[in-house]
């Protein structure tokens, strides 16, 4: 490739990313405004009046958030501040971001509704908009792994090319599992096998009796690989190599969100004794690693093409 090639890579690559990222924030944020708003509508035979809780109206409050700032030219603006214009501040921010959202959210709401409180349990609740954004992470994150993988696998380099198909396995199947594969959006009939061998009743495999009590270890183990992979770089002192474990493991500044999915993971082991945390807070650590996940297949997605440019 030439190099006046190289740089159209990267402006394809954030004019994809910025086209996919603002039609699914519109989507989903027009989506749950509008699906709190039949909740109360008098259109409905169900209507209940105006009798909103806190799971409803934060909701719908996400909901106009991801409209607006889901214009396509926000998400481009916000993608070339981040790569070039101020590249060092936003690691910064996206380090602290699952910290502050966890205090706020599992700490502070916490404490002043109450760990009981149903519009708490409404919002970490099965098919709530903390599960289905989990769902969204990882399905999106999917859809950037397969480019990754399929330039590698261009260049001639499969080793990376292996892992990132086999990463886009992973990813998409989370995110599918994480929605019982439409069974909710569809609403098909359960089988007679998921209903006897699924502890939630639910069209999954995680769920089944086999998996179900190991899965919060299987989320402590890959928590821990994502919240200290970055120091296999100081192991080494090869740039190439060390080039090649970005591709493999979370920088820096993303390991917070895996340290986060890690130690709310491990005090739910102990939740007999620990009266503060409840299992639905399982369902935001799973969200804090669903956008670990996101940010590190993006970020990859964009140095892929940075670092073909440079060569």
């Amino acid at each position: 490739m030439t190099s006046s090639v190289l740089p159209t890579i990267l402006e394809k690559r954030i004019a994809t990313f910025s086209k996919v990222i603002s039609l699914i924030f519109m989507i989903f944020g027009v989506g749950a405004a509008v699906a709190q708003i039949l909740k109360i509508s008098p259109l409905l035979e169900s209507y209940p009046g105006w009798d909103w809780n806190l799971s409803n109206i934060l909701a719908l409050i996400l909901g106009i958030v991801l409209f607006i700032v889901g214009k396509r030219t926000t998400v481009t603006k916000a993608v070339y501040y981040s790569l070039f214009s101020r590249k060092e501040t936003m690691k910064r921010f996206l380090f602290s971001l699952p910290i502050s959202a966890t205090l706020l959210v599992i700490v502070i709401v916490k404490l002043i509704l109450g760990k009981d409180n149903p519009s708490y349990i409404k919002i970490m609740g099965e098919g709530g908009f903390v599960e289905y954004g989990t769902a969204i992470a990882y399905i999106l994150a999917f859809s950037f792994s397969v480019p990754i993988a399929n330039y590698f696998l261009k260049r001639g380099q499969k080793q990376l090319s292996i892992f990132y198909y086999l990463l886009s396995i992973f990813l998409i199947f989370i995110g599918l599992e994480e929605i019982s594969w439409g069974q909710g959006i569809i609403g098909w009939g359960l089988p007679d096998f998921f209903q006897s061998y699924n502890v939630q009743e639910e069209t999954t495999i995680h769920n089944l009796v086999w998996f179900h009590y190991h899965s919060r270890d299987a989320i402590i183990l890959v928590s821990l690989v994502g919240s200290i992979g970055w120091l296999v770089s100081f192991c080494k002192q090869n740039p190439k190599f060390n080039q090649f474990s970005k591709f493999l493991f979370p920088d820096w500044f993303l390991s917070s969100f895996f340290i986060v999915s890690l130690i709310v993971s491990i005090l739910l082991k102990f939740q007999d004794t620990l009266v503060f945390f409840i299992p639905k807070d399982q369902e935001f650590a799973e969200l804090i690693l669903s956008l670990g996940f996101l940010l590190f297949v993006v970020i990859n997605y964009f140095r892929q093409s940075l670092k073909f440019r440079e060569e």
